[in-house]
C-alpha cells in the first residue's frame, strides 16, 4: 500500500498494483483545475502494441470531479487524486495491472453580478511570468481578484503611450475587504497566489510604477 499525501495534510491510501507486461504513464501528475474546466489526462501505454482497457478511480474529495472517459472535469473546490489502472486485454482474468496517478486540486472562481457591488478599487500592473514579462496578450493567463471564492475583477492588457500594462477593477461590497490576487495558466493548469490587495475604493499602480505581479514555477532556475 502506498500512503500519498496532499499539500493540506490529507492522505490518501491506494492499493498500487503489481507492474506486469504492461506499463502507462499519464500527460499530468500534479494540476490545478478551475472548477468548470476540463483536462485531458493522456495517457502512454508501453508496449504501445498491447490492447488494453483502462479503469479509473478518484481517492479524496472524489465528488470535486467528474470523470468523462480519460477527461476530467471540475464540479467543486477540493483535493483528489486520480489513478488509471490499465489491464491487458488479451491476458483475460489473468492480467495483472500497472497504474499511474495525478494530484488535482481544484478552485473556484464565481462571477458576480458586477452591478450589485457598490465599490471599486482600480489596480495598474505589469504580470511576469518565469521571469519574463507579459505584454501584447495574457495568452493562457488569466491575473484575478477573489474573494471567498468569488472573481471579484480581473485583468485585461492595454496600452498607453506605447506602454504595455494591465488594468484591473475589483468590486467590493465595502470598503475594506481584501481580495486574494491570483495568477491561473489555463493550459498548464497551474494556479500562482501573488497575495493580497486591499479593496478600498482607491487606485494602486500608475503607468510610470505599475504595480508588479510575479509567477514562477517552482522548478524555473533561472
Amino acid at each position: 500500500m502506498l500512503a500519498t499525501t496532499s499539500s493540506c495534510g490529507e492522505f490518501f491510501n491506494i492499493e498500487m498494483p503489481v507492474q506486469a507486461d504492461v506499463e502507462i504513464e499519464l500527460s499530468h501528475h500534479d494540476v490545478d483545475l478551475l472548477v468548470g474546466d476540463t483536462i485531458l489526462l493522456e495517457t502512454t501505454v508501453e508496449p504501445d502494441t498491447v490492447e488494453v482497457s483502462y479503469f479509473w478511480d478518484v481517492y479524496g474529495d472524489a465528488d470535486a470531479l467528474e470523470v468523462i472517459g480519460h477527461r476530467i472535469r471540475g464540479l467543486k473546490e477540493g483535493v483528489s487524486k486520480v489513478l488509471v489502472r490499465v489491464y491487458n486485454v488479451a491476458a483475460g482474468n489473468e492480467a495483472e495491472s500497472f497504474a499511474d496517478s495525478c494530484m488535482i486540486r481544484t478552485f473556484e472562481w464565481n462571477p458576480i453580478e458586477r452591478d450589485e457591488y457598490l465599490y471599486e478599487t482600480v489596480v495598474y500592473a505589469s504580470l511576469s511570468y518565469n521571469g519574463e514579462e507579459v505584454t501584447g496578450s495574457l495568452g493562457d493567463l488569466r491575473l484575478a481578484a477573489v474573494v471567498d471564492g468569488e472573481l471579484r475583477g480581473e485583468a485585461v492588457m492595454r496600452e498607453a503611450y506605447g506602454i504595455p500594462y494591465l488594468e484591473m477593477r475589483i468590486k467590493s461590497s465595502w470598503p475594506g475587504e481584501v481580495a486574494t490576487i491570483e495568477c491561473y495558466h489555463t493550459t498548464l493548469y497551474k494556479r500562482f497566489v501573488l497575495g493580497q490587495q486591499l479593496l478600498d475604493g482607491e487606485t494602486y499602480g500608475t503607468l510610470s510604477a505599475l504595480k508588479e505581479f510575479s509567477c514562477r514555477e517552482p522548478n524555473f532556475e533561472n
